[in-house]
């Protein structure tokens, strides 16, 4: 996992797709099985051991959304295409690999993620061991390692406590997509770029908005990224002609017959 996590850079595989798999403490990527880990799934190969389907090179790191697109199209996106982008991809990272303990910390989170999603929350004591007498258990949500064979000295395996932070985002919210909250928060600098002739304290223009927000879509205690996935349409559109439109710059733009920002799709893929 450190090593899938290290070569992904924090960045879904998808080619023109720049969503982070890491956004602040929330886990937004997922692992997705280039051949399916169980039978009925996409791109399933019966001919795999257990072993093979959980292996480095079968596995590849998403955004919730590529995952989902990839693997409701599984004719579309074959092993060999996924395999092909996944190498295409890893050729972008540093080498040699040198993780930082925020990197194994991340790709802990995101195996945790995958882990607790394949388990359906259960919860209970595990136990690892190896061919020989050597083995170890672990209770609840604790992991268990058991080595065997020739070894010397003491191994230590540390896990850096989780920093204390907000939850992730319910599911089909903004916030749990990476897309939708990258975008959204693009909108929200182009407001505060665009009213500095009129409010050169960012900080207010910031507070101004998230107020506003607040109030167009009854937010009460709960951000933007908490709205539902269906509601982003409606909040882009907000941002766009009701606060970017009305800027001092969006005026302007306006009168001059230019753009006022960069389209959903365009920003995605890194177009102006």
């Amino acid at each position: 996992m450190k090593r899938l996590f290290g070569m992904s850079s924090n960045q879904c595989a998808m080619p023109d797709c720049h969503g982070p798999l890491i956004i602040n403490d929330i886990v937004v990527g997922e692992i997705c099985h280039i051949r399916a880990k169980r039978k009925g799934g996409p791109r399933h190969d019966p001919t795999l051991t257990p072993a093979q389907k959980d292996d480095y090179d079968n596995l590849i790191l998403f955004c919730s959304t590529c995952h989902k697109l990839v693997d409701s199209s599984p004719g579309e996106y074959t092993p060999e295409w996924l395999k092909s982008i996944k190498s295409s991809h890893e050729r972008k990272a540093p080498l040699p690999l040198d993780l930082s303990i925020a990197d194994v910390r991340n790709a802990l989170l995101i195996l945790s993620k995958h882990i607790a999603k394949s388990d359906k929350g259960k919860n209970g004591t595990g136990k690892t061991s190896v061919s020989g007498s050597v083995s170890a258990s672990a209770s609840h949500s604790s992991v268990s390692v058991a080595i065997g064979g020739a070894n010397q000295g003491p191994i230590h395996i540390k896990v850096p406590a989780p920093k204390s932070g907000p939850r992730p985002y319910p599911a089909n919210s903004i916030g749990a997509d990476a897309n939708m909250t990258n975008y959204v928060e693009y909108l929200c600098e182009l407001y505060v770029k665009y009213m500095i002739p009129i409010e050169r304290d960012e900080n207010a223009s910031w507070a101004k908005l998230g107020k506003h927000i607040k109030s167009k879509f009854h937010l009460k205690k709960k951000t933007r990224n908490h709205l539902s996935a269906e509601r982003f349409w409606d909040l882009v559109n907000f941002l766009v002609d009701e606060k970017l439109a009305l800027t001092p710059v969006g005026r302007k733009h306006l009168r001059q017959g230019t753009k006022l920002c960069r389209t959903f799709e365009e920003y995605r893929h890194g177009q102006m």
